[in-house]
């Protein structure tokens, strides 16, 4: 990249953040940001400090693509996450408050002794599932109606268990956390050590709605 691309890359994402300043940055925005942070990674700090301020599901689509790592990332996420922000799909459809807990059959001694406290713990409310022929247990958590109470009064009972189980799960591969409408697996930019404030912050906003 020449230094006069460099420097129009860097002008334009200036003028951005300047932007943020005023109002949350829409979705094009957002996704312009994150295209501009590879051109000028010295504004990284910036860019995390704007987006973690919006609050709002363009701003986490941009945190959670962002290199592994980068300093403030997981705090915005948080941020977000305890204030309620749910992903919104492409057809402007908003997802459900919703947590769920995936993870699959595994050879680790330590397996067994996972599952017979899940088991314990979730009882029907543990799925079974083959995916690409290899079973799978979900816990799903989904509201159905958010003027209603009912998924605070089915989470509360289950939020140790499933804070110690999503913990001591971490140490295995294949490990998916959901937490309305954002997956975070093997491939994300947040490491497993790094979501249990994500959970805590969900718990939060359930009992703050």
């Amino acid at each position: 990249m020449s230094e006069e691309q460099r420097q129009a890359a860097l002008t334009e994402l200036d003028a951005l953040l300047s932007l943020a300043t005023t109002g949350p940055l829409d979705a094009a925005a957002c996704q312009r940001v994150l295209e501009l942070s590879v051109l000028v990674p010295g504004r990284m700090r910036r860019i995390v400090n704007a987006l973690g301020q919006q609050r709002d599901a363009a701003a986490v689509d941009v945190l959670l693509a962002l290199p592994t790592g980068t300093p403030g990332v997981v705090e915005a996420v948080f941020a977000a996450i305890r204030h309620g922000v749910a992903r919104e799909r492409p057809d402007r459809v908003v997802y459900p408050r919703m947590l769920a807990l995936e993870f699959r059959s595994s050879n680790a001694r330590r397996f067994p002794l996972l599952l017979e406290r899940a088991v314990a713990a979730f009882g029907d409310d543990l799925e079974r599932i083959r995916v690409e022929g290899r079973l799978r247990y979900r816990l799903a958590l989904i509201e159905q109606d958010p003027a209603a109470p009912q998924l605070l009064a089915r989470v509360a009972p289950l939020e140790l268990d499933i804070e110690s189980l999503h913990r001591d799960l971490a140490r295995l591969r294949g490990v998916r956390l959901w937490l309305n409408g954002w997956r975070f697996d093997d491939h994300s930019n947040l490491p497993p050590p790094s979501r249990a404030p994500l959970l805590r912050a969900w718990f939060e906003s359930l009992r703050s709605a």
